[in-house]
């Protein structure tokens, strides 16, 4: 009896012990940092079992390798450094998490995938990193479900974009999701071979291509600010993609389509807000397959030079309910042969002239796209040169009357929507690069937008207050013109707006420009800058009062006109010398060519007279513009940021001839993102917000209140520029090698001087630097 008990006793107690013994032990939690425990990653790692998580605070750690499944999780942003060779971060253990790290400092090898962090097991998590001067940024490989979270990423700052390596590089990963990054001023979000991808939410910009998909079946693209890159979204090889509610604005690369697709089949694209592009979608081989499908609806395609282009061989896609709004052209079709059969239905399109006297929010006529001049602009796209030109009316007014020429539609959509999409505020005007602006603009210039006389014999007026009688010509000139505004006032703005839909462009703007005055334009994208500029220019409807040298905008436009020269931020030009250029618009403008020597010489384009115009730098392209916009010796010129394509020494150069033209007693009015532009040229900085003049600043003002940050880049000795950069980064200020040899550093501006200070305390020797405006000081 006493042994059955003891037997009975054993097996309860080890009945009560077995939970406990299968019970997992807790993960530890290791801390590293420059005073301990542990001092260095690896040695954490080494004591580490998978699950435990390490904790790293503060400190600057080398390259790193993690070959166990742990957590590592930053605090107070410590940094790994490569040390500028190969990848410095690599994850090679399941389901890791990697956060709040600065990864710097790459090797330069793209053949060797040098990269900030590389992923190379399934179900890794990297996240709330920033990453900065690395070549690749995160490389997932063959890393299934992993998840790219809450980063910042950026390239090598010493390369240009084509040298600069992918942000983020998908290669065989399945099931990633990538999200709520930022990514800038690095070449593309590439996938390779990648399927049931998830991108939502993130911001691509200043890049190449924004997001490239090549054989990626099931990707789904959503809610993602896509802004001033090449391309913005480009969809290769694949189906089943998704592309909804994305925000696509401003890329003008080359070709500069805000959406591409090539070979996809079973696209789905809903709910985007596609503005200021070359163009808004491009279609080739979409879809692939016969029982393919491409839909697009409820999509603002708004401000792109054409809304969507198509090759002939597209057939199968589907637009309904997308706005179209005041693109230059809305759609264009390209390459030989017969069109293809694509459905358009209940699209909302600006340039409708129909009528809906049944109320059903449909126009009563089918909108036709059918214009000849357009159907010449697609096999020739050079002809957007002159758009707006009489001689581009003139051919349209031959295509309507005489039958002969009458063109064929290349679409036609029986139910055109009466009433637009609510369209949002960001979509209401160009971001920075109004393109379409550029083509506009070079337009007026073909249609004679010429001062002559009247413009020369007004600024002689205002410099020699002389009461004179005026020219024969000149009185036929004003006879033409209904003078209300004094000649001391060159611009008038009173009370201007401009709604689309419920939405306010402009909102009650008023301002005044004296003759001579540099005014200047400030504002965030969207502020309502550049629907001013077209206000201005007579090229959209608005309410209130709008006078350019007493002439009103509206009711007498062409008055207007010919007192504006207008430069756009990108020109184009047809392929011909910039002299026979200069001729061709002085013929327009019926202007004497004896004029043309005097302005290539002024602008330091007379060497270059007879160099071919796409041979010339983008420098001198934008002097060319400015010298055809001068042909007819305006009073007042337009520009629409046009130093934002030029790089530092070009844009120094072309600030110098427009500085020099306000000696001229010439008005100026400009659209500039820049500093250096404003204190250079203006008088006065007009501030906008959310299409209002919120107020009226210096130059000086300006700096203060909107520009506290200043940049210095510093020369200092190659022995010196490892241990400089070191130096500020103790000093809590960022800074990083650039590509000229140079250290650049950030500081506010108050303590602009501050570095120079700390070099000169450590023995290091300054030999030049630039602050702030890229000006050199010694």
């Amino acid at each position: 009896m006493n042994l059955r008990l003891l037997a009975a006793g054993m097996l309860i107690a080890l009945a009560a012990a077995q939970p406990t013994l299968a019970q997992p032990l807790s993960p530890n939690r290791l801390t590293v940092s420059p005073t301990g425990p542990y001092t260095t990653i690896e040695a954490a790692l080494a004591d580490a079992a998978d699950g435990d998580a390490i904790e790293v605070r503060g400190g600057i750690y080398p390259t790193l390798v993690v070959e166990k499944s742990v957590t590592l999780e930053g605090v107070d942003w410590p940094v790994i450094n490569g040390g500028g060779e190969g990848t410095v971060v690599t994850l090679n253990a399941p389901n890791i998490v990697f956060r709040g790290f600065e990864v710097r400092n790459s090797g330069i090898e793209p053949d060797r995938d040098h990269s900030g962090i590389t992923l190379t097991a399934p179900g890794i998590t990297a996240e709330n990193n920033r990453l900065r001067e690395v070549l690749f940024g995160i490389f997932v490989a063959k890393a299934h479900n992993a998840v790219v979270r809450g980063n910042d990423i950026s390239s090598k700052s010493q390369f240009n974009i084509g040298r600069k390596g992918d942000a983020i590089r998908l290669w065989f990963s399945k099931g990633v999701t990538v999200e709520n990054n930022h990514v800038h001023d690095a070449r593309d979000l590439v996938m390779w071979y990648s399927e049931e991808v998830i991108v939502r939410d993130n911001v691509f910009e200043n890049g190449r291509y924004g997001i490239h998909l090549m054989y990626c079946d099931g990707a789904q693209i959503e809610r993602n600010r896509v802004l001033n890159n090449s391309v913005g979204l480009f969809v290769m090889y694949s189906k089943n993609v998704a592309l909804r509610d994305n925000d696509i604005r401003g890329q003008r690369g080359p070709s500069g389509y805000a959406l591409g697709f090539k070979d996809a089949d079973f696209v789905e694209v809903t709910g985007n807000v596609i503005v200021d592009n070359r163009a808004g979608v491009f279609m080739d081989g979409t879809p692939f397959s016969p029982q393919g499908y491409g839909l697009f609806r409820d999509n603002i395609f708004a401000f792109n030079d054409v809304g969507a282009i198509l090759l002939t061989a597209v057939r199968g896609n589907t637009f309904e309910g997308n706005t179209f709004w005041e693109n230059v052209e809305q759609m264009a079709i390209q390459g030989g042969g017969q069109t293809g059969e694509n459905v358009w239905r209940g699209n909302y399109w600006s340039d409708y002239t129909g009528f809906d006297a049944d109320s059903d929010g449909y126009g009563d006529t089918p909108y036709r796209s059918e214009r000849f001049f357009e159907n010449l602009t697609d096999r020739e796209p050079m002809l957007r040169a002159i758009l707006y030109s009489p001689a581009a009316q003139t051919i349209e007014f031959a295509a309507s009357s005489f039958p002969i020429v009458k063109p064929q539609p290349k679409f036609v959509d029986e139910t055109p929507m009466m009433s637009p999409r609510a369209i949002p505020p960001s979509a209401l005007a160009p971001q920075e690069s109004p393109a379409p602006m550029a083509l506009l603009g070079l337009g007026l210039l073909a249609a004679g937008v010429a001062c002559g006389g009247l413009a020369f014999m007004n600024r002689k007026a205002r410099e020699s207050r002389k009461d004179s009688l005026p020219s024969p010509r000149s009185l036929r000139l004003n006879e033409s013109m209904a003078v209300n505004t004094p000649l001391e006032t060159a611009v008038r703005v009173e009370n201007l707006v401009k709604r689309y839909g419920k939405a306010a462009a402009l909102n009650g703007v008023s301002f005044e420009a004296r003759a001579g005055e540099s005014l200047a334009l400030w504002g965030e994208n969207g502020a309502g800058k550049t629907t001013l500029i077209k206000a201005l220019l007579g090229l959209i409807d608005y309410e209130g009062r709008a006078e350019i040298e007493g002439n009103d905008t509206r009711r007498n436009g062409k008055a207007a006109r010919r007192c504006i020269g207008y430069v756009p931020q990108e020109a184009i030009f047809y392929d011909m010398t910039a002299q026979a250029t200069m001729e061709f618009y002085a013929r327009l403008k019926k202007v004497d060519v004896g004029r043309i020597s005097a302005l290539l010489e002024k602008l330091g384009l007379a060497e270059h007279a007879r160099k071919p115009v796409p041979a010339l730098s983008g420098g001198l392209k934008q002097r060319l513009a400015l010298a055809v916009a001068l042909l007819a010796d305006p009073p007042v010129l337009l520009l629409d940021e046009p130093t934002a394509n030029l790089d530092a020494k070009a844009r120094s150069d072309y600030l110098a001839l427009l500085a020099a033209l306000r000696k001229e007693k010439r008005t100026i009015l400009f659209a500039s993102h820049r500093i250096e532009e404003v204190e250079t040229l203006a008088d006065r900085v007009l501030v906008m917000e959310s299409g209002r003049v919120i107020e009226t600043l210096t130059p000086g003002e300006v700096r203060l209140r909107l520009a506290p940050h200043a940049t210095l880049t510093l020369w200092v000795p190659e022995s010196d520029r490892q241990r400089a950069v070191a130096v500020f980064e103790r000093q809590g200020w960022c800074a990083h090698l650039n590509g000229r040899g140079t250290v650049v550093v950030y500081v506010e501006a108050e303590q602009k001087l501050q570095p120079l200070t700390r070099l000169a305390e450590e023995g290091i020797v300054v030999k030049d630097f630039e602050m702030e405006r890229g000006r050199l000081w010694n």
